[in-house]
């Protein structure tokens, strides 16, 4: 198509008539403090569900006392403890109350009696009336005072813990002025005065339980307190004790002017108490005033003088668990847990996610929970569409709602919303029956459809851009609406857009961007080159778009354009067309991308099926936020996304909406740490192992920690190394790591704990080390050490011990050695006359037998003459007999080869000086190798070597190879004989420079009767020379090789051990 006509296009208008609405949205209240509760029971692990008391003691845990078992919870598990009979257990599993004194120990009120926990060591005291260590056993409430005493309310007044005596003593009863014996409630004021609630009124005591003043009883016949009190609660900042009761309501004492007030229930009045049973007064960090009743809990508002009340709906996950409420408190973190009859449930009076919902009551302000659409306009009136029922406007300062929908209103054609945005005095809503125009002061509507010219009324986004033009994008294709005219364009007949377009963009260079939805990719209108481009995922190509199932496009102050699609996110390079990925592969909750907001700091917020994601593009990192940080799901939906003008961001799913501002999101108290919860080292339980020290068989060691954040602690993530292993950093979403068989040594585990925002705390730590095995020990070094010494003392000993006998064996040896050397001399002539004739024979097998056949032949034609020469007969003679005597040597050697290769050949092994030995049989062979033109080159590295071998046959050896040398080296060569000390072995070579040996027979050679091809100058030979020499060395434990190169020469070595015995 031509492109400027496509952009002339656009600013074409024409006129529509305008229809005005004569009809108006219904009208109802709701409450802004509408509380998102999470809700525990005994599905989560609780022992049972009636949560008496709830406690926090000083290192962060929860205690939860039901009317079957204490609970001690870290966030992720609970301990639990009940009575056991004979053992060290609680007395009792009905559970009243419970404090902890200066000391760390846990004190639990049952209905039998209290308890004393010592969580360091898990013994348990128990004092009952039974072992006559408490008057009472039926106690209902504990308290720690400001001087650190346990004072206990029980039905028989009140007992204080004497430290001396170890057992709870009387201090007031009906005795000594108490108007009743049944004491239901204690608390202490900022002065160290107790008030006590008894069944039948009130008492201030002094701390050393003085009665100071009485409301109720029977001698106060003017007094408005006649009722059993349940709960008393000094809220001292305002000089003010409240006194809950079991039917009378909440009294409000002013300590000072003391003016009694009383709160009641009255059906008339919905801004009244919703029950007359008071089970707790809170009054948070904040100074919200709570009141826990059998019919739910009740937040007072002061200035209005009127309560606003948060029940169980049944239909609503996360409202209050159960109406009957039996305790409250707040956390160290500012959560407020409430003890119910049916459970726990716990609410983040901070939250700083807001969370709006539907629900059949006035405390819902949305249509319905299935949010699409979102939009804020100059008045602050949030616009919110939904699935099925139209549209809730909330006026978010008064706290109402209106709503438009098929039901009260014939203009709009379809409750199903999909979009919603405004310009000027107008808001526009997409819906599956066009577009929607409201005037915002008059609320006059008028609906665009096919018949005025949208090309379709399912109408899936819309945007204003910056010329004032309205872009609809339909399911199969895209319109644009002059907002001022009202004349709608069809750009179906300009561009290839008749696709589902999901969300359209325009970036701050005024370029637009169409997400389409059915795996078609990304439609980019640049404006100023005046083309349009299509992009989509190649599979090979990992800088192409992620998907090619766009679903919301935005942009950040820079320039960059975030693409959302059905597989991650995507920014884009608008210089090089190119796309760079985030996936869930990176870091981001789930890869399908709802909704794309950027807050006032260019960070990228998601919307997903798992969450919502925060990505800093300028380092990489991603924080993931899910329903445990007060998120109305993990699901949101598509087009459910939007930024206010203040920074506020909004984003909607399937149960509701949530708003934030990103500045508030995941600030961790700087103060908070990871705390230890126990230790197991080879599943031996210990509750500190700090500088302890274990065996060098210990083969597990596992740690157990939490952070008493409790809001979010199933998105905490942890950060640890051990120091003295590999120190390398790890993260865990788990609160525990195991280490197994780590070796001796010193080591210090350290962990973080990393909130949802990326925050790190400070390192908690734990050293602890494993000791060396016994014989690495200290006292085993010291035995060596010892031991060594006498060693050292014991070898001296000997050494001189045995250089006397040396000495005198020495005379002998001399003596020994003169006659082994005359035998050895022996040997070595009788030896070179034998390997002489035996050499001569062994390589001259053929010549003998073609003597002796030939003399045959001439003996046997001599024979047919009657007269035979007798010269002549005794010359043939002669030649037979000497080629006979040869090959008879030749099979003597043939034999000693064949008693070798058949282990019948024994050697006799002595110590020899192998230098020498090889030396003197060299020197032998001398006159003969002359003899031959050869040169004799004797040339040891060493003087002396002594070894263990048979020197006549090592002797043999050496003039086998040196014959052999001999036979292949030609006139004018040399051969060269070394000897070389390789510590425990000794090398012998003989060297020639004759013809060479090819590499393919450097093994055949010591074969028994193999030869080398005849070459000249090559002798023809057996070979067994060779083979003899090859099965005496292997006799001696060594090996003999050649290194040779035809034409060359060669060299024959021979490794022996120095004692083959070894």
């Amino acid at each position: 198509m031509n492109k400027k006509g496509f952009i002339n296009k656009i600013i074409v208008m024409f006129l529509l008539s305008i229809v005005i609405l004569n009809s108006y949205p219904n009208e109802s209240y709701a409450n802004a403090n509408n509380l998102t509760f999470n809700n525990l029971n005994i599905e989560q692990g609780i022992s049972q569900s009636t949560a008496e008391i709830i406690f926090q003691d000083s290192k962060g845990y929860i205690w939860i006392g039901t009317s079957d078992g204490l609970n001690r919870y870290n966030g992720y598990e609970y301990k639990i403890y009940n009575y056991e009979e004979g053992k060290n257990s609680i007395s009792n599993n009905g559970i009243t109350d419970i404090t902890e004194d200066e000391n760390g120990y846990i004190w639990v009120g049952t209905v039998q009696g209290m308890n004393r926990i010592n969580t360091e060591t898990g013994e348990i005291q128990n004092y009952t009336k039974e072992n006559e260590k408490i008057p009472d056993d039926s106690t209902s409430e504990v308290i720690k005072t400001q001087e650190n005493k346990i004072v206990v309310a029980t039905y028989s007044g009140i007992c204080v813990y004497n430290e001396e005596k170890y057992a709870f003593e009387p201090v007031l009863n009906t005795g000594n002025g108490l108007m009743s014996d049944i004491v239901y409630s204690l608390d202490e004021d900022e002065y160290g005065n107790i008030w006590v609630g008894t069944d039948i009124g009130v008492h201030k005591i002094s701390k050393d339980f003085k009665i100071l003043e009485t409301y109720g009883g029977p001698k106060e016949e003017n007094s408005v307190v006649r009722d059993a009190v349940y709960n008393m609660y000094c809220d001292d900042k305002y000089d003010t004790v409240w006194i809950g009761t079991a039917n009378s309501g909440v009294f409000k004492l002013n300590t000072k002017t003391k003016e009694v007030k009383q709160y009641k229930n009255d059906p008339n009045d919905e801004w009244s108490l919703p029950s007359n049973q008071i089970g707790k007064v809170l009054r948070d960090k904040n100074d919200n005033l709570w009141i826990g009743t059998d019919g739910g809990l009740a937040y007072y508002d002061e200035e209005e003088e009127h309560f606003h009340i948060y029940r169980n709906k049944i239909y609503d996950k996360n409202s209050l668990v159960y109406d009957n409420i039996k305790s409250m408190i707040q956390d160290k973190e500012g959560i407020i847990w409430i003890g119910t009859y049916s459970g726990v449930s716990i609410f983040d009076t901070e939250s700083s996610i807001k969370h709006y919902k539907a629900g059949p009551d006035e405390d819902y302000l949305l249509n319905e929970n299935m949010v699409h659409g979102i939009y804020e306009d100059s008045d602050d009136y949030l616009w919110v569409g939904s699935k099925l029922k139209g549209i809730s406007i909330i006026d978010r300062e008064n706290h109402s709602a209106t709503s438009i929908s098929t039901e009260n209103n014939d203009i709009i054609k379809s409750d199903m919303i999909n979009d919603i945005t405004g310009y000027k005095d107008f808001i526009f809503v997409a819906t599956d029956g066009g577009i929607l125009r409201i005037d915002k002061k008059t609320r006059k509507m008028k609906n665009y459809s096919v018949e005025d010219g949208l090309v379709n009324e399912a109408v899936k986004d819309i945007m204003v851009d910056d010329k004032g033009y309205l872009w609809a994008g339909t399911i199969n294709g895209l319109s644009i609406i002059n907002i001022e005219t009202e004349e709608i364009i069809d750009m179906t007949k300009y561009i290839d857009t008749d696709k589902y377009i999901k969300h359209i963009y325009q970036d701050n260079e005024g370029n637009y961007y169409l997400g389409l939805l059915r795996d078609e990719g990304l439609c980019y209108i640049n404006v100023k080159q005046k083309e349009i481009k299509y992009f989509s995922n190649d599979k090979s190509d990992k800088s192409s778009i992620s998907s090619n199932r766009v679903r919301y496009i935005n942009g950040d102050s820079k320039g960059n354009v975030w693409i959302g699609t059905s597989y991650g996110i995507n920014k884009f390079d608008r210089k090089t067309e190119t796309f760079e990925r985030y996936t869930a592969e990176d870091g981001i909750a789930n890869n399908t991308i709802y909704g794309v907001l950027v807050d006032n700091d260019d960070n990228i917020w998601m919307s997903t099926n798992k969450g919502i994601s925060k990505l800093n593009p300028e380092t990489g990192k991603i924080e993931n936020l899910s329903v445990t940080d007060g998120l109305q799901s993990n699901e949101f939906n598509g087009n459910a996304s939007f930024k206010s003008d203040s920074g506020e961001l909004f984003f909607g799913g399937i149960n509701g909406l949530n708003t934030f501002y990103p500045q508030d999101i995941n600030k961790m108290d700087s103060g908070t740490k990871v705390l230890f919860d126990g230790f197991s080292i080879d599943n031996k339980v210990y509750n500190d192992i700090e500088g302890m020290k274990f065996k060098s068989s210990t083969d597990d060691i596992s740690i157990k920690f939490f952070t008493p954040i409790y809001s979010s602690n199933k998105n905490l993530m942890y950060e640890y190394k051990l120091i003295g292993a590999s120190g390398e950093v790890f993260t865990t979403k788990n609160n525990y790591v195991t280490f197994s068989e780590l070796p001796p040594g010193k080591y210090t585990f350290e962990v973080r704990v990393i909130d949802t925002g990326g925050n790190k705390s400070e390192a908690s730590s734990v050293s602890f080390k494993i000791k060396p095995p016994f014989w690495r020990s200290p006292i085993a070094i010291l035995a060596y050490i010892i031991a060594a010494i006498l060693f050292v003392l014991k070898y001296k000993y000997e050494v001189k011990k045995l250089d006397r006998l040396v000495k005198e064996r020495t005379k002998d040896l001399v003596e020994e050695m003169k006659k082994n050397t005359i035998l050895h001399n022996k040997n070595i002539k009788l030896e070179r006359n034998k390997n002489s004739y035996f050499v001569n024979l062994s390589h001259e097998l053929r010549t003998p037998l073609n003597v002796m056949s030939s003399t045959n032949q001439l003996l046997k034609g001599l024979s047919g003459n009657s007269i035979i020469d007798g010269e002549k007969l005794n010359y043939y003679v002669d030649i037979s007999q000497r080629n006979c005597n040869r090959l008879l040597n030749l099979i003597n050697n043939i034999l000693d080869s064949s008693k070798l290769q058949n282990d019948m050949y024994q050697i006799t092994l002595k110590e020899t000086d192998v230098v020498y030995l090889v030396e003197e049989t060299a020197l032998t062979l001398k006159d003969y190798i002359y003899s031959k033109g050869i040169d004799l080159i004797i040339d040891p590295q060493i003087e002396e070597k002594m070894i263990k071998c048979d020197p006549y046959e090592i002797e043999r050896c050496i003039i086998n190879l040196v014959g052999n040398a001999v036979k292949f080296t030609p006139e004018g060569g040399s051969i060269t004989i070394d000897i070389e000390d390789l510590d425990d072995k000794v090398k012998i070579s003989v060297t020639d420079t004759g013809c060479g040996i090819d590499e393919k027979f450097h093994k055949a050679i010591f074969d028994r009767f193999s030869q080398v091809e005849d070459s000249e100058p090559v002798k023809s030979g057996s070979g067994l020379g060779l083979t003899i020499t090859s099965q005496i060395i292997k006799l001696h434990k060594g090996k003999i090789y050649v290194e040779s190169e035809l034409g060359k020469g060669s060299t024959f070595v021979i490794i022996l051990p120095v004692n083959p015995e070894i």
